[in-house]
């Protein structure tokens, strides 16, 4: 009985956390790369986040194409490896082919863990003059759940190394991370309700990730968007703004 009551409860919290980042299934491989080339001078990185691939972004860079920007989407397995590797093995190819472009300028857009695999990569690396990086969400001083449920080995089958590393404390890769030499926007999902416990997630969050969680150091602008961590992908207010952060380096405030 108490084994069944577990399960229960397990399943019940991972099916929270997964409906939270409203995961999207599709194959893992190589980066993938948008079939419209409209602009030679400006090339985009797209850089999904945990339990998504490649197609999770499509429709930011469908709609970066519709305005001239060339994007490539990486594809990288986000619960298999650690994200010094994910880096390493998936990123960087997909920064050296928008470098095969011969755009001038080349843009780093992520949504949540895909953040930090940024600003892993921009460890010791400076962008083309004129580059620019917008976050979605990102858990730049950690996720909070993470520290929660860290030790639980549920929580670490669903999440993988690259989940784990996320906690805030000693041992995770966000005490490691210094500051980037980038122009950087964060845009901030956030809902009214929650969740979570505010022992667990404090608000305002978007369901998977504080707001106060979301800030870095060294951002350059910052905005708050009424929207859920997954859903926020697909957010005409959160894509505008995009747009408007790589042309201008600031927001529409």
């Amino acid at each position: 009985m108490f084994y069944f009551v577990f399960k229960v409860l397990s399943r019940l919290v991972l099916g929270l956390i997964l409906v939270s980042c409203s995961a999207n299934s599709g194959h893992i491989g190589s980066p993938l790369v948008a079939s419209k080339v409209l602009d030679k001078t400006e090339c985009v990185v797209l850089v999904h986040g945990l339990w998504r691939d490649g197609l999770s972004m499509g429709s930011i860079a469908n709609n970066l194409e519709e305005h001239g920007y060339q994007t490539i989407s990486t594809n990288y397995p986000s619960t298999q490896e650690n994200i010094p590797d994910l880096v390493q093995g998936y990123l960087s190819k997909s920064y050296n082919g928008c470098v095969k472009t011969g755009a001038e300028k080349i843009h780093f857009v992520s949504h949540s863990m895909g953040g930090i695999l940024i600003r892993q990569f921009l460890q010791g690396r400076s962008l083309p003059t004129g580059s620019k990086v917008v976050m979605l969400s990102p858990p730049n001083q950690g996720s909070e759940l993470s520290d929660k449920f860290g030790d639980t080995w549920w929580y670490r089958w669903a999440v993988g190394p690259a989940g784990i590393s996320l906690s805030t404390k000693q041992n995770g890769i966000i005490s490691q991370l210094k500051k980037i030499d980038a122009s950087v926007g964060i845009i901030a999902a956030y809902r009214d309700w929650s969740y979570w416990p505010e022992a667990w997630l404090p608000q305002p969050n978007d369901g998977t990730v504080s707001v106060e969680s979301m800030k870095l150091a060294e951002m350059d602008d910052f905005i708050m968007i009424y929207s859920g961590h997954g859903f926020m992908r697909n957010n005409d207010e959160v894509q505008n703004q995009i747009r408007q952060f790589l042309a201008l380096g600031e927001f529409a405030h």
